[in-house]
């Protein structure tokens, strides 16, 4: 856990005001309780039954909230008068759905920790693929939050191996 935190927070201050690595610390947790309840059930998690409800529950809070806050009608509309955007949504939302898959595969067949950290860990080398590539200037903030994530993710790297729950990949 300290390696998976450690790559969270050097992510974390990698992006800051960014808090979708916070929020993989915190959804990956709520997902190995609920691998947990599945288990003593006698219930294996699989992956597209995890995927479709977590993206059927976000669809229907983003519904909420578009409705709530009065952007709905404008949505839908905007839709309807640019019909290429339809287009793009399409393609945006079938790469989701392979990304997902991948996700939802580890989810199911690992830890949630594990994928928290492989999706970790490519946040924090597509930092520094812009950063040496695009020639991006980094603060010492952002260069300590890369070491600290760095560091979390070579303590898992060099940890004695787990053995998980799942099926055999």
């Amino acid at each position: 856990y300290a390696s998976v935190a450690a790559i969270i927070a050097g992510t974390t201050i990698v992006s800051v005001g960014k808090k979708s690595s916070a929020c993989d610390g915190v959804v990956g947790g709520m997902q190995s309780r609920l691998q947990a309840q599945c288990r003593a059930r006698n219930a294996e998690p699989k992956p597209y039954d995890m995927m479709f409800w977590t993206n059927l529950f976000m669809a229907l809070t983003a519904v909420a909230f578009a409705v709530v806050l009065g952007e709905f009608t404008t949505g839908i509309q905007f839709c309807i008068e640019n019909p290429v955007i339809l287009e793009k949504i399409v393609k945006f939302s079938v790469c989701s759905a392979i990304g997902q898959s991948f996700i939802f595969y580890t989810i199911a067949n690992f830890d949630p920790l594990v994928c928290t950290t492989v999706t970790t860990t490519r946040k924090v080398f597509s930092v520094l693929l812009s950063i040496f590539l695009n020639g991006h200037a980094v603060s010492t903030e952002g260069w300590v939050g890369i070491g600290l994530a760095s560091a979390g993710i070579l303590s898992e790297l060099f940890k004695p191996p787990k053995k998980h729950h799942g099926k055999k990949a």
